[in-house]
């Protein structure tokens, strides 16, 4: 099974092949997508012959992300982007975008996930004074 870590690095891999000399990311249609967060799908993934299994990923998004991805500028399915919405087929993977992206996108895009604990700043300090304030009454 691939780990989360694993999906990371091959991101961060990607995105730093993006940008290395002689293929700076200079054009502003180029910016990469970049995950806020990626988990493994609980209960979707293929059990390969040989005894793998691969896990279908969940990608967090920013907002604008998402909408790049709504609106045909990067592939859905490898996160290439195109310097023009709604090309016939993704250059990077042969995904079909014109014909098949929008309806890719309505059937996997999961929503708006809330990111962090859920709490305000003046409550996580307080959480984490308390926290503090407890180990140290333990140790004496």
């Amino acid at each position: 099974m691939e780990s989360v870590s694993a999906l990371q690095g091959r991101v961060s891999a990607r995105v730093e092949a993006q940008t290395k000399a002689g293929a700076r990311v200079t054009e502003r249609w180029r910016k990469p997508i970049i995950p806020l967060e990626i988990d493994l799908h609980p209960s979707e993934g293929i059990e390969l012959p040989d005894g793998r299994v691969l896990v279908n990923p969940i990608f967090t998004l920013d907002d604008e992300q998402v909408e790049r991805l709504r609106l045909g500028y990067v592939c859905a399915k490898c996160f290439e982007p195109f310097e023009h919405a709604w090309p016939v087929r993704c250059n990077a993977c042969g995904a079909p975008v014109r014909r098949e992206q929008a309806a890719y996108f309505a059937r996997e895009f999961g929503g708006v996930a809330p990111l962090g604990s859920g709490l305000n700043l003046n409550d996580e300090l307080a959480s984490l004074e308390e926290r503090r304030r407890k180990r140290e009454e333990a140790k004496q």
